[in-house]
């Protein structure tokens, strides 16, 4: 493993949006993520997780994601090197948040481990420290039930990937401050990324409710035999995901109706039918998951490329996609 770089905790400035000082807590997949964006962003990163073998697969990766940033032109060339040499590594949370202004966690999704990793973030970061969670799903309000200042703990959701993707949604919990609210944004906001703010706390937030919503039908559609996995998919992609880059889905229905005050007089009822129709349950039927799986296994994709190819053909479209839309 490369040198690891020892974190001064004896010193330390004051916040400002020119040197803030970044730690990004849990080094797996979205962990990892993060610390590319804020290192392809000039920012000072501390990567921390318990496992020197995460750290050095860590390291690895943000390598890569670099690589592709700078073959994609989303980075000056030869800026590789420079933002990996921005990351310091640490496998201690104190060590790693201590001097941090602002503190990104992405460990799993318990409340346990959570309130844990928070806790002792809390003990450590400085007082102006913002304390970010990455969490798909969890409330805010439980985790920072634990820490000292629950005023500074907020959620900050990214979608992978998170150096591509814009989107990322901030949501408080009853005891974080305006200022907490107002300050991720806005650092977000400096970072190029889309912030949505909730007005209030949701299992799963906006985007993954959506998923959940859409991945239900999409199983149920393939348990019932209505179409294969591949075309359930080609119906999306080639279809309303072809579309929806551009639009939601309420400018869509003002769009498709003459108006959204004419879409809900006159197009409701045929919708009624479809939700009456839907399936309701909350885990997939054992069926369903049998019929999921071989039906993925035959995707013509799947057979001829491997998870790591499929990734990189995804992410090279997703650069295209960006540029395109960013012209508009």
């Amino acid at each position: 493993m490369r040198e690891v770089w020892m974190v001064n905790c004896l010193t330390g400035g004051g916040m400002s949006m020119e040197t803030h000082k970044v730690a990004c807590v849990g080094a797996g997949l979205i962990g990892q993520e993060w610390a590319t964006l804020f290192s392809s962003k000039g920012l000072e990163v501390v990567l921390q997780d318990l496992s020197e073998t995460v750290l050095e697969k860590s390291i690895r990766s943000i390598r890569s994601n670099l690589q592709f940033l700078e073959k994609s032109n989303l980075l000056r060339k030869g800026e590789t090197e420079a933002a990996l040499k921005r990351i310091k590594i640490s496998r201690v949370i104190g060590e790693a948040v201590c001097q941090a202004d602002y503190v990104q966690e992405s460990v799993p999704d318990d409340y346990e481990l959570k309130k844990q990793v928070f806790r002792e973030m809390d003990a450590s970061a400085p007082d102006h420290a913002v304390l970010a969670s990455s969490s798909s799903g969890l409330l805010m309000t439980e985790i920072q039930k634990v820490t000292t200042k629950p005023r500074r703990c907020v959620l900050v959701h990214p979608v992978l990937p998170v150096y591509l993707i814009p989107l990322v949604e901030i949501v408080g919990g009853a005891e974080t401050s305006r200022e907490t609210l107002i300050a991720a944004h806005d650092f977000m906001k400096n970072l190029g990324k889309v912030p949505v703010l909730l007005k209030r706390e949701v299992s799963g937030y906006i985007v993954n409710r959506l998923q959940a919503a859409l991945l239900r039908e999409a199983v149920d559609l393939v348990d019932k035999d209505v179409a294969s996995a591949e075309d359930v998919d080609k119906a999306f992609r080639v279809g309303i995901g072809l579309r929806d880059p551009l639009i939601g889905p309420f400018l869509r229905i003002h769009l498709a109706g003459g108006g959204v005050e004419r879409f809900i007089k006159n197009f409701s009822q045929s919708y009624r039918h479809r939700w009456e129709t839907m399936e309701t349950w909350t885990s997939i039927p054992p069926s369903a998951a049998e019929k999921i799986v071989r039906s993925v296994r035959e995707m013509g994709v799947v057979r001829q490329k491997t998870l790591e190819e499929i990734k990189d053909w995804r992410d090279e479209m997703l650069v295209k996609l960006l540029k395109l839309m960013r012209e508009d």
